[in-house]
């Protein structure tokens, strides 16, 4: 897939939205449930053998005679993971549809990476096993791009039990999930219920391309199934332009009611010809998935 290394500086200055308490292990500039060491005083408990002497409450023992010790908020990471649909019909579009999806995984990245945030990639639904790559910060940004590079969209496997596999049974603080959903019906409801259970504030960001959106059927008498090789036989290509429309919206706006029932966050990704900056500082902003660092959401 294609990543433009050029435009990711231009996000430097985001860094994503934390509806919550951050979760990761890895310590940051946001508030967790831990507590600790930190700034943010949280609470008292009674002092154990061993305790930092330092952290001893001595005003508080000399007025009541208890040795209390000061506990604080730590201060942690998010812990974010972005899953990208690499099976074949992500092939599919002018620019494809996959390096669109590399190019926004990039961008989230970097976001995340350059405020500690550590990042989990994933590439699945492909007919070969899933590729995984991690950082912790922004050093390892560059791995990233090069998974992202050097993976290619082809055939079609069990998006469902990939990501399971690779998601494990822990909740993270932010799940991606950039795909088409081009997919039957049992195999999305599978995977936007294991997006939904898998992260406390879930994204798909919707990739279709400009061909999808709006085809041209009217001199065309037969359609193929990028990812089965399925041959669809049009009688009419002027009715047929008709019910493709119908029949993508209704898709569309099914799709957009299931996450809302599930609690994931929906966006769609503009097709190509949109810009990718666009995107992420005004859909991504207008969601509350990302921020400016000194402005907010505004």
């Amino acid at each position: 897939m294609k990543v433009d290394r050029t435009a990711l500086a231009r996000f430097a200055e985001l860094r994503l939205h934390a509806p919550s308490v951050a979760t990761s292990l890895q310590q940051g500039d946001r508030r967790s449930p831990f507590l600790g060491r930190g700034l943010e005083f949280a609470d008292y408990r009674e002092y154990d053998p061993g305790d930092d002497i330092r952290l001893i409450d001595w005003n508080v023992y000399l007025r009541l005679g208890q040795v209390l010790v000061r506990q604080f908020n730590e201060e942690r990471s998010l812990s974010i993971k972005v899953c990208v649909d690499v099976s074949g019909s992500m092939e599919f579009g002018e620019p494809r549809k996959a390096d669109r999806a590399a190019e926004v995984a990039a961008a989230l990245a970097t976001i995340a990476l350059v405020h500690r945030d550590p990042v989990a990639l994933i590439c699945f639904g492909g007919d070969r096993p899933p590729v995984r790559a991690k950082a912790v910060n922004f050093d390892g940004m560059a791995e990233l791009v090069h998974v992202l590079e050097r993976v290619e969209p082809s055939g079609v496997g069990d998006a469902y039990k990939q990501l399971a596999g690779q998601l494990g049974g822990g909740r993270t603080d932010r799940l991606f999930l950039i795909s088409d959903l081009l997919c039957e019906p049992d195999a999305r409801e599978q995977q936007l219920r294991l997006l939904a259970a898998s992260s406390l504030h879930p994204v798909l960001v919707h990739t279709l391309s400009a061909q999808e959106l709006q085809p041209d059927l009217r001199d065309v008498s037969e359609v193929v199934d990028a990812e089965t090789g399925e041959t669809l036989v049009l009688r009419d290509g002027d009715d047929a332009q008709d019910a493709y429309a119908a029949g993508l919206q209704t898709w569309l706006e099914e799709i957009e009611a299931r996450c809302k029932a599930l609690g994931i966050r929906y966006l769609r990704l503009p097709p190509e010809g949109s810009s990718l900056v666009g995107f992420v500082e005004g859909d991504l902003r207008r969601a509350h998935v990302v921020e400016h660092v000194a402005g907010g959401n505004q």
